[in-house]
């Protein structure tokens, strides 16, 4: 009994000075801090390592650590072995993650509150250039009852910081809560708001809501500029599949004010409504009655397909900064390759008409055919654009008359027309060239055969339609016309 009490008596002292080395010296401190570190790191999944530890007036007591060698977390206050009610403190210049590092200045205080097993955690503070509150209950193997509150935050940051690159960049508000936070499940929601003020040059509202259900997400969206409204609802989306899809409308009041965004000074209203999907890549699909008729439309790998339905090819163009030629009703095809910046254009017209214009003005006077009397339903409009050049052909025809423009090309930048044109319209027929300014080309007629009619017209009026017909008829007559004609018809270009 004797021994054994004196093994015990040498068991104490060697406790005694182990304890003392390992508390009161600075190696021995420094091996239990290497522990404490590893230990931590492993159940926290980050790296961790312990600075200092004050627990002479315990269950009062002092944590100092370093979080992923950039932050410092302080924890003070009462700590047993069964509940904590601790404040602490986080102050950092810089966020790191796996994803990035970001210069941040970081000051967040709080406090650690109940058992070990379920611990309420609050705090606020200071980051990602605004502020920030959050509150939850952590339990062993979930959180509960979880709120995050983001305000005036740096959007680009937040995005940087999840391991995305933020589109719309500007201060933004973000509230999360999520009931119920596990490795197995997540029910909760979020509302994200950012204002961009200079969007590829235009000021740029986002409102967005996520309401989240493990894996199946369904989310709603509301996107507002200067003339532009965009409202998505019924989204979904399943984060295990990573597939997305939701409807949208689109209602864009004057196109004209998003030349910065479109790459192009468009004009007027468009409306449209569809579907949106994402699976790999986006697709949209969607419908627009913008035009008078109907216009169909889907996106897909960057290619851009259009059906139109009777749309008012008049409307079409006023897209455009240059007059109309004419108006009709279109069906057709629309294609443009975003890649190759490349648009083709075919298109069957009905009920075409000619508009006011210089060239029916000059024709008028010179021919006396009013084009504007003049419908067309057998008519078809083929163009293509590349790089700021339409290159085209324009054909109108009825069962009496016919005006083709063919070998057309428009210049957009310079607002330049050349065309080449055929005319057979109210008994007159002849050819020209169209070039120049497109709000007032210049028209050039093909002389030989304005002057020919113009002689049919004199001759009419002296000896009668009648008579001249009878003697045209006559032998080597025709030839003693076109003689006259092409003399004429030089004489004339000499002059104009």
């Amino acid at each position: 009994m004797f021994a054994l009490f004196k093994y015990f008596i040498y068991f104490l002292i060697f406790l005694s000075f182990l304890l003392f080395y390992f508390l009161f010296t600075p190696l021995g401190q420094a091996n239990i801090y290497d522990f404490l570190s590893y230990k931590l790191s492993q159940k926290a999944d980050l790296n961790i390592k312990v600075i200092s530890v004050q627990i002479e007036k315990y269950p009062q007591v002092r944590l100092v650590m370093k979080l992923e060698n950039k932050a410092k977390l302080t924890l003070w206050g009462y700590a047993d072995d069964a509940l904590v009610d601790m404040n602490y403190t986080l102050t950092s210049n810089c966020l790191a993650t796996e994803h990035c590092k970001i210069e941040d200045d970081i000051d967040i205080h709080g406090q650690v509150k109940g058992p070990y097993t379920r611990l309420v955690i609050d705090g606020s503070g200071t980051a990602l250039d605004g502020t920030v509150h959050y509150n939850g209950i952590k339990y062993t193997d979930k959180v509960e009852d979880m709120t995050i509150d983001l305000r005036q935050i740096n959007s680009t940051k937040l995005f940087r910081l999840l391991g995305q690159t933020a589109l719309i960049k500007g201060k933004a508000n973000a509230h999360a809560h999520f009931s119920t936070m596990n490795e197995t499940q997540k029910l909760g929601y979020f509302i994200y708001d950012v204002k961009d003020e200079n969007f590829q040059g235009i000021p740029l509202q986002l409102h967005t809501k996520v309401n989240i259900e493990n894996d199946s997400h369904t989310f709603s969206a509301d996107i507002n500029a200067t003339g532009l409204k965009l409202h998505i609802t019924k989204g979904k989306y399943n984060q295990t599949k990573k597939k997305a899809s939701a409807f949208y409308i689109l209602d864009v009041k004057e196109l004209s004010k998003l030349e910065t965004l479109l790459g192009y000074r468009y004009r007027g209203p468009f409306y449209a409504m569809g579907e949106i999907f994402y699976d790999k890549s986006i697709k949209v699909q969607g419908l627009s009655k913008s035009f008078g008729g109907m216009t169909e439309f889907d996106f897909k790998d960057k290619q851009l397909n259009i059906a139109l339905k009777d749309v008012y090819l008049e409307e079409i163009m006023h897209l455009f900064p240059f007059p109309p030629m004419i108006k009709a009703k279109a069906r057709g095809d629309i294609h443009y390759d975003f890649n190759k910046e490349t648009l083709d254009v075919k298109t069957k017209l009905k009920e075409a008409k000619f508009v006011h214009s210089k060239l029916v003005d000059v024709i008028y006077q010179k021919s006396g055919a009013n084009m504007l009397e003049e419908t067309f339903n057998n008519a078809t409009l083929d163009l293509t654009y590349h790089k700021q050049n339409i290159l085209g052909n324009l054909k109108l025809a009825n069962a009496h008359s016919h005006i083709y423009l063919t070998s057309a090309k428009i210049n957009t930048t310079q607002s330049t027309i050349n065309a080449y044109f055929d005319f057979q319209m109210q008994r007159q027929e002849f050819s020209g060239k169209v070039f120049g300014d497109l709000t007032s080309p210049d028209v050039n007629l093909n002389m030989q055969k304005l002057i020919r009619y113009q002689m049919d017209k004199q001759v009419d009026k002296m000896i009668g339609k009648h008579n001249r017909k009878m003697m045209e008829s006559m032998p080597m007559a025709p030839v003693a016309k076109d003689v006259a004609t092409d003399m004429g018809a030089s004489f004339m270009k000499v002059f104009f």
